[in-house]
C-alpha cells in the first residue's frame, strides 16, 4: 500500500505546489484584507478532490490496475492507499481552514475547519466508488451533476455567510464537530464498497 500512496504523491506533486502557492497568495489577502477565505476553502475542497479523481485518469492511460492485478493483493493495496490519501488530504483542509480562522480572529474555528474537513470526506465518500465503477474519464461525466449540485449548495451557503460578516466572523452550532465523524464513517463505508467493485473487476 505505501507504495501506491507514494506514487499518487508523486503525481499530484506539480498540483500540490501550485495548490499551495495559491493558497498562500489568498490566505495572506483572507488575514489582511476583507477579502473572505469563504470560497478560498471551497474551492480548496472541490480541487483537491479533482486532483484525486485525476489521479484515476492516470491510471487508465498507464494501465495502472492492470500493474495491480499482477502484484499480491495488488488492487486491493491501491485502493487503501487512494483512501488513505484522501483522508489525509482532509486532515491537511482542516488544519489549513482552522490555521486561517485563528488568524482572522474569528469564533467557531474549530466548527469551521470540521464543516470543510467532514464536507470534503462525505464528498471523497460519493466520489470515489463512482471512479472505481467507471474509470477516470466516465466518472468524471457521472460527477458532472454531483458536483454541479454540491458547489450551487456550498455557492449559497458561502453567499449567506459572506452576508452575514465571513465564515471567520460566524459561529457555527458544536453539532459540525460531529461532522468529521460522519465523514469517516461514511467513507469507511465507501471504502468497502470500492474493495467489492475492484473484487468483482478481478472476477
Amino acid at each position: 500500500m505505501t507504495g501506491f500512496l507514494k506514487r499518487d504523491f508523486y503525481l499530484m506533486e506539480t498540483n500540490l505546489r501550485f495548490y499551495l502557492l495559491l493558497i498562500a497568495v489568498f490566505a495572506i489577502l483572507a488575514v489582511f484584507t476583507d477579502f473572505s477565505v469563504a470560497y478560498l476553502s471551497i474551492y480548496l475542497v472541490v480541487l483537491a478532490m479533482s486532483s484525486v479523481m485525476g489521479l484515476f485518469s492516470y491510471d487508465d492511460m498507464s494501465r495502472w490496475t492492470a500493474y495491480g492485478a499482477a502484484a499480491p493483493a495488488g488492487r486491493m493495496a491501491m485502493v487503501d492507499g487512494r483512501y488513505l490519501l484522501t483522508l489525509l488530504i482532509s486532515v491537511g483542509i482542516s488544519a489549513f481552514q482552522l490555521l486561517i480562522s485563528l488568524l482572522e480572529g474569528g469564533e467557531g474555528a474549530l466548527p469551521i475547519a470540521a464543516l470543510y474537513g467532514g464536507g470534503f470526506l462525505l464528498y471523497a465518500a460519493v466520489t470515489l466508488p463512482v471512479c472505481y465503477q467507471f474509470g477516470g474519464t466516465k466518472a468524471r461525466t457521472v460527477m458532472i451533476l454531483i458536483v454541479a449540485v454540491t458547489a450551487a449548495v456550498m455557492g449559497m451557503g458561502a453567499t449567506a455567510l459572506q452576508i452575514s460578516g465571513g465564515f471567520g466572523r460566524v459561529s457555527l452550532p458544536a453539532p459540525f464537530l460531529l461532522l468529521p465523524l460522519a465523514g469517516i464513517a461514511a467513507l469507511a463505508l465507501s471504502w468497502r464498497g470500492s474493495l467489492e467493485i475492484m473484487r468483482r473487476k478481478e472476477l
